[in-house]
């Protein structure tokens, strides 16, 4: 950065206290952070969502990945492709449970990262932005219980809010 060739960095993982330890030593804003999000984590407390509400004050665009809970254990892994609430809620749009679950996310104003190789599935995942769903099946969504977030060791933590940063 100080060479000039950084105008901004990218973080994964990071909580406020992580943040707060890079700004007091960047010379370059964090623009992104990077963080496992989906259905399932609309009620989770900031240590499971990683301070999102602390990196949106800081104008730090957070980022979800795993939005479909690929890594989640079963049967989890599985309950945002073909889960009751999801696929319920995409018949009423003519929509699959996954583009159901990723819209959740993306209509938050949140980016996501979904995977695929397979071009339907990519075909699908960019289907996200000619419909939106009902502020009532939001809240449903958002009030979900599951799937959990999977890092941490319990529904409530991520596993990474508990990681002490040291600055040297």
């Amino acid at each position: 950065a100080k060479a000039g060739g950084a105008k901004a960095i990218g973080v994964s993982h990071y909580c406020a206290h992580h943040v707060k330890d890079v700004q007091q030593v960047a010379t370059v804003p964090i623009a992104v952070n990077q963080v496992e999000f989906h259905v399932g984590m609309g009620q989770a407390p900031d240590t499971a969502t990683d301070d999102k509400d602390f990196m949106l004050s800081q104008g730090i665009v957070y980022q979800g990945f795993s939005s479909l809970c690929g890594p989640c254990p079963p049967p989890y892994n599985k309950e945002l492709i073909t889960g009751d609430l999801v696929t319920s809620i995409g018949k009423a749009h003519n929509k699959t449970g996954a583009q159901v679950a990723l819209k959740w996310v993306v209509q938050q104003g949140i980016p996501v990262l979904p995977k695929s190789s397979n071009p339907k599935h990519q075909a699908e995942n960019m289907d996200l932005f000619s419909w939106n769903l009902t502020e009532a099946e939001m809240a449903k969504l958002s009030a979900a219980p599951t799937p959990p977030v999977s890092g941490g060791s319990s529904a409530s933590d991520s596993g990474d809010c508990g990681i002490k940063s040291v600055v040297v």
